[in-house]
């Protein structure tokens, strides 16, 4: 249950590095540069959701279990959820702003 907290937290925090990051981007005039790169453009929260991982070296994954080999799989596969985390996440606010209401 935990693990699921820490997941849906993580994605949290993931949305607000990337709004941060892309502002940041704008403001130096690189994001539309970022944009246009064919792989790096698409995947973007992908590669900063990676980035983030291996900065905190955070492993929530391993609450269920979960080993690799080496570190570098580690970041990609924890990075790779935590993305994919993201439309569970607004599912989540959404379900709960909806019980708020009367």
């Amino acid at each position: 249950m935990y693990t699921l907290g820490v997941l849906l937290l993580a994605a949290i925090l993931l949305g607000a590095v990337v709004s941060v990051i892309d502002s940041v981007l704008r403001l130096v005039g690189l994001h539309g540069v970022i944009a246009k790169l064919p792989v790096i453009g698409a995947h973007w929260a992908l590669i900063i959701s990676v980035l983030m991982v291996w900065l905190t070296d955070m492993n929530p994954i391993g609450g269920w279990g979960m080993t690799f080999g080496d570190d570098w799989m580690t970041w990609v596969a924890n990075g790779a959820i935590i993305y994919g985390m993201i439309p569970v996440k607004d599912a989540a606010i959404s379900m709960i702003n909806k019980g708020f209401r009367m």
